[in-house]
């Protein structure tokens, strides 16, 4: 697997570097720009963030290509592995890239809040350490299951040969979305999402106001076991299109 992924790497490495130098390069424009033109931080936040949001974009562009190349590639089909490491494969790039612009993002951001000072409002300790690491793994969770839907949606289009195959995956992945939501609400009502502290951030000028709520927090374990089994039945789905209806 760990070769898949290396060769996924290097066919798309110029692709992922160009698009974060291009925006390291725009999130030092802003924040000089800001610095120089005295900007509300409210200002510079959403501009980086405007930025961020774009990139994270392209990023799943190129790993929703990457794994509809894949599928269809010849030579790949060759290899001797099984289609669901093609998968985990473009799943391992998809995480790898997101957790590298996830953590410029928190850097960007550690360096805007101890500039305006956020950090001597905020009293972090008010919130256990386990909520923190749960809600990180949640993210992490339900940005895997995202990918597995439009995975599939990419080889339900290229197992189709007629035209407007790729109108149809995206439909399959909206309506996909809509109705795992649906069943989700339906099983286990407001259970069905991550209850935890809500943070309320608002921009006066300079100045920063956050509030903390510490209302009791918990993981919605039967919600995330439905999600988990779907994702499990939607991941064996896909790998069987690609073995037996994906034409190379």
């Amino acid at each position: 697997m760990m070769k898949l992924f290396k060769y996924d790497w290097k066919r798309n490495s110029t692709t992922l570097l160009g698009a974060f130098a291009i925006l390291l390069i725009v999130q030092i424009a802003i924040t000089v720009t800001g610095s120089i033109k005295d900007w509300e931080l409210g200002v510079k936040l959403g501009l980086s963030m405007l930025a961020y949001g774009s990139v994270s974009v392209l990023l799943l562009v190129v790993t929703g290509k990457n794994f509809g190349y894949n599928i269809k590639a010849y030579h790949r089909r060759l290899l001797p592995v099984r289609s669901v490491w093609n998968v985990v494969s473009s799943l391992l790039l998809a995480c790898v890239s997101l957790l590298a612009l996830g953590i410029l993002m928190a850097l960007h951001l550690w360096y805007y809040w101890s500039s305006a000072g956020i950090w001597e409002i905020i009293n972090f300790a008010d919130v256990p350490v386990s909520y923190y690491v749960g809600f990180a793994l949640l993210m992490v969770w339900k940005f895997i299951y995202l990918m597995i839907a439009i995975f599939f949606a990419i080889t339900v289009s290229r197992s189709i040969t007629k035209k407007g195959s790729t109108w149809i995956g995206i439909l399959v992945f909206f309506v996909l979305q809509y109705v795992l939501g649906w069943l989700s609400q339906e099983l286990f009502g407001d259970e069905a999402a991550w209850v935890g502290p809500m943070a309320n951030i608002s921009f006066f000028e300079k100045e920063a106001d956050i509030t903390v709520s510490t209302m009791q927090y918990t993981l919605a374990w039967g919600g995330l076991a439905f999600e988990v089994i779907m994702a499990a039945l939607i991941l064996y789905a896909t790998v069987y299109l690609i073995d037996r209806k994906v034409e190379v």
